[in-house]
């Protein structure tokens, strides 16, 4: 489908119009960068927490004092657990059943080396992380005109690179899609200093138009160098918008931002009292006669006969406030399933088992299994527009092999691994029988550079050990 076609309209100015009409429900950049930078949180504001005016005894204002604010970076915490907690293990690659050396197999292969060379664990824990915190997160998959090479496993001019899009960096995306979800166009509205520019994708054209005195015009591409980032005309190659696209409803705090605005408002409070009652405070009865000099050692009050001096202290803060502070901190973790993993949340537990880490990380889990409804489809997206790449672009031949092979995700949520109670429940199992081999051990210790030449070393030990143990049980 060709731009024209989508917009129903040749004229420049109205097709512009029309693929960058703002939809309903997006989220407020502006808004969401404020609760992420803690620099920028409410509290921080003098219109949400006044700094205090100082008055003398008529009541003028001689001074203000500045109040502490107190803000902390919940919303990073939030969203950081949930990356990690996600993608913290690569995502595994599952593919369809094929014969060793097959054509399929080379597809395989060159998608596997494509995400590699895109370092791919490291990427899509930025496209999870842009997602949760700006709720929409797109890469555009492009490629280069190189040398012959065979990094793909066989000889190509092409290289396949990546590029992450996100309006956290000032980019707005409008992806279009029909009545059946399915994505029709994309545009990418991004500047260069003051210059205005969007890339528009179809199924079946690329344009880039940029903004002259308020006109917008197309942009002339090249292939050369350029300070402005090219992505190459990627749809006339492969007959697909190069483009995957991602969103959710809320940024992963905002159910639990008002708590979190609330326990700030507490913190800054509460240290507002811990200031005043910090230094002990005299209470006199009767006539004062004099005071200690300021900095004094061993400094005496004196007062007429019968006067009493009495210390003032704090010594308990309500109990509301910290029923309310327990209660809030409890509902930021509760539901936003974010584990409280701090040293002063796990140092009580004495032995903690697999089991008892299973059922501690068990919320956060769940949470990335209710996010595959998220990423299933998208990097379904990702594998097969990396397999159209590979079938129409770097090796043709291989056009039809790309088409039957099946590559679906597997998520690995981050655990951490209680190896000594797995081994011991399965060798309970099966009569406390060993479950690996000695040569087996050596090679899941992992603990030398040369496996097969530690395990050599091993064996010539242990023929020492049985040539002693024979030679000390013969008695003359």
């Amino acid at each position: 489908m060709k731009i024209s076609e989508f917009t129903k309209t040749e004229d420049l100015q109205e097709q512009v119009k029309a693929l960058t009409t703002e939809r309903e429900g997006r989220a407020d950049i502006k808004e969401l960068k404020e609760e992420w930078e803690v620099s920028q949180h409410k509290v921080m504001k003098t219109e949400y927490l006044p700094d205090k005016q100082i008055k003398n005894k008529e009541g003028q204002v001689t001074g203000i004092k500045k109040v502490n604010r107190i803000s902390a970076p919940f919303q990073k915490k939030i969203v950081n657990t949930a990356v990690v907690f996600g993608f913290g293990n690569e995502v595994e690659l599952v593919k369809s059943h094929f014969k060793e050396n097959s054509d399929e197999e080379k597809v395989f292969n060159a998608v596997k080396k494509i995400l590699d060379d895109n370092k791919a664990a490291t990427f899509n824990r930025k496209v999870a992380r842009e997602c949760y915190r700006a709720t929409e997160v797109a890469e555009v998959w492009y490629y280069e005109k190189t040398e012959t090479h065979e990094e793909y496993g066989f000889p190509c001019d092409y290289k396949i690179r990546v590029k992450l899009l996100t309006p956290w960096n000032g980019e707005n995306l409008y992806p279009h899609f029909d009545s059946y979800d399915k994505l029709r166009a994309f545009v990418r509205a991004f500047s260069v200093g003051k210059q205005e520019y969007l890339d528009v994708y179809t199924s079946s054209e690329y344009q880039r138009y940029k903004k002259t005195n308020g006109i917008w015009e197309k942009d002339q591409i090249t292939d050369g160098d350029n300070e402005i980032p090219v992505y190459l005309d990627l749809s006339q190659t492969i007959g697909k918008i190069p483009v995957i696209y991602a969103s959710q409803e809320n940024a992963e705090w905002r159910d639990v931002q008002s708590d979190i605005e609330r326990l700030e408002l507490l913190f800054s409070r509460h240290a507002e009292i811990n200031d005043y009652h910090a230094a002990p405070k005299i209470f006199i009865e009767g006539e004062l006669m004099s005071t200690p000099q300021a900095g004094e050692a061993n400094g005496v009050i004196q007062g007429s006969i019968g006067t009493k001096a009495h210390i003032l202290s704090w010594d308990h803060s309500p109990e509301s406030i910290k029923l309310e502070i327990a209660t809030r901190l409890s509902n930021i973790f509760k539901f936003t399933q974010t584990p409280d993993v701090s040293f002063e949340s796990v140092k009580a537990l004495n032995q903690i088992s697999g089991v008892m880490l299973k059922m501690l990380f068990m919320d956060a889990h769940l949470k990335v299994l209710e996010k595959e409804e998220i990423w299933d489809e998208y990097y379904e997206r990702r594998f097969n527009l990396l397999k159209t790449y590979v079938g129409k672009l770097l090796n043709p031949s291989l056009e039809k092999a790309s088409k039957s092979l099946s590559i679906k995700p597997k998520f690995n949520p981050y655990m951490i691994d209680d190896l000594k109670s797995k081994i011991e429940m399965l060798m309970t199992a099966n009569g406390n029988k060993p479950i690996v081999s000695h040569q087996g051990s050596v090679v899941l210790g992992n603990l030398a550079e040369d496996i097969q030449e530690e395990w050599k070393i091993i064996k010539t030990e242990s023929e020492e050990e049985k040539q002693k143990d024979i030679f000390q049980s013969i008695k003359l």
